[in-house]
């Protein structure tokens, strides 16, 4: 064999990334698609608008309040083993959410949901800073994100081909759509657990060359600091807390209330609804796939430390204000156009703040994206409800006020970010270390 080729690294890195999107794509499926039935659920269980949104909110508590013990699974059990473990587990509760049969039935399932899938992104970002040198972990952290992205945009085609019978000649309830995805997801954890390792030095089809470009395998811990006290001491790990949940709190609208909001009050017709509400969902992809190549050009141009927080916080102000344009449209096609631009703005964005958690998280990285995703989804939970009650007290016009604020109050904590400051002391450089050596 040619020497040359032979120290050529393998890029089993990008087959890793490919089989972990997927694996993020039946995350946003599972959690998506049971918007899109809310009509029939309201029907069949007899229940008000406001008890679907407690059934909504039910996956962003458990799925926030989980966040930090499952980011710290990922490191105990190993990372490809946890994540496989919640993506067969998740996968089962989406299954039992279509077998209930009352609300309660309904509401625990997806509190079950959202705890299976807490330590997903965690685990997913440590596997990746495992693969990838600090260069390029913005566009791997990106295309990761991206499955979930395109599994949300997607969703409505998905629910069309099995509760359509013009499409495959089969109908499928919103029950049947439920079981159908969550037995895909169990089939996709054997294949993820087949072709992934937590490193490329444990990787049968890697070689010497990939596991030197991924860089050193991660250290074992010898610190006498316990990662939960330090992330609530870090102040860094609070805006970036903050900065998810302002931004969750409006991203969430697009998966709780857009098809009800296009329906109720733009008019839009309800078999369009969910079509239209899918041109922001497909913004998303190409937010998330700007975002990787965005991040890591502002890191390599302004160092590391602007780099991680001037994109985040300008993004986020783009997004405010597509918030506030929405309130001088009367059209549903308009709205939805708005609103891609606010979903652009705010992917793009998603990479720099993942690679942030990985710059300053060290070896617990898991750890500290599951604290900042614990926060950012107490937002997602508080979402629905909160924004049905400001809709029904103040009206329409407000919810969107609601969430144009929420994202502005997130760009100011993201200009404050400091990627140069990781959450353990022993991970901090010494003294008078130049910025640079934190690339």
């Amino acid at each position: 064999m040619n020497p040359d080729i032979a120290a050529r690294p393998t890029r089993v890195r990008f087959l890793i990334v490919a089989v972990t999107s997927i694996a993020a794509m039946f995350m946003y499926v599972d959690r998506a698609c049971l918007s899109l039935f809310g009509t029939e659920i309201m029907a069949e269980f007899a229940i008000e608008k406001w008890q679907l949104e407690w059934i909504y909110s039910a996956f962003f508590w458990s799925y926030a309040l989980a966040q930090v013990p499952a980011g710290l699974l990922g490191p105990i059990l190993g990372l490809r083993r946890s994540l496989a473990i919640m993506l067969f587990t998740w996968s089962v509760c989406t299954v039992v959410c279509g077998l209930t049969t009352g609300l309660l039935g309904l509401f625990v399932a997806r509190l079950a949901v959202g705890i299976a899938e807490a330590g997903a992104y965690p685990t997913a970002a440590a596997l990746v800073k495992g693969w990838f040198p600090v260069r390029e972990r913005g566009r791997a952290s990106g295309f990761v994100a991206l499955g979930g992205r395109l599994g949300f945009a997607l969703t409505p085609f998905l629910v069309a081909l099995l509760v359509d019978p013009d499409w495959l000649g089969l109908y499928f309830n919103w029950r049947g759509a439920l079981i159908v995805f969550g037995v895909l997801g169990i089939a996709w954890s054997a294949v993820f657990w087949f072709f992934v390792r937590d490193t490329a030095r444990q990787h049968p089809a890697s070689n010497a060359a990939e596991a030197a470009y991924a860089g050193p395998p991660p250290a074992v811990s010898t610190s006498t600091e316990w990662p939960v006290l330090a992330l609530i001491s870090s102040r860094n790990m609070w805006l970036f807390g903050l900065v998810q949940f302002g931004n969750n709190i409006g991203w969430a609208f697009l998966i709780t209330k857009l098809v009800d909001v296009l329906k109720e009050r733009f008019h839009a017709d309800p078999g369009d609804a969910k079509y239209i509400s899918s041109i922001p969902a497909w913004a998303l992809v190409g937010g998330m796939f700007l975002g990787g190549f965005v991040g890591d050009f502002c890191v390599r141009r302004f160092g590391l430390r602007r780099g991680r927080s001037w994109p985040i916080a300008s993004m986020l102000v783009v997004a405010s204000l597509a918030y506030l344009a929405c309130t001088q449209f009367e059209n549903p096609w308009s709205v939805a156009v708005t609103l891609a631009v606010m979903a652009i703005a705010s992917d793009i964005a998603i990479p720099s703040v993942w690679a942030f958690a990985q710059d300053v998280g060290g070896r617990y990285t898991g750890a500290t994206i599951g604290f900042g995703n614990m926060i950012g989804n107490l937002g997602a939970a508080t979402s629905p409800i909160a924004l049905g009650y400001i809709q029904r007290e103040f009206g329409w016009d407000w919810m969107f006020v609601s969430c144009s604020i929420c994202f502005a109050l997130a760009a100011i904590a993201a200009l404050n970010l400091d990627a140069t400051k990781p959450v353990m002391r022993e991970d901090r450089p010494h003294p008078g270390a130049p910025e640079e050596s934190q690339h």
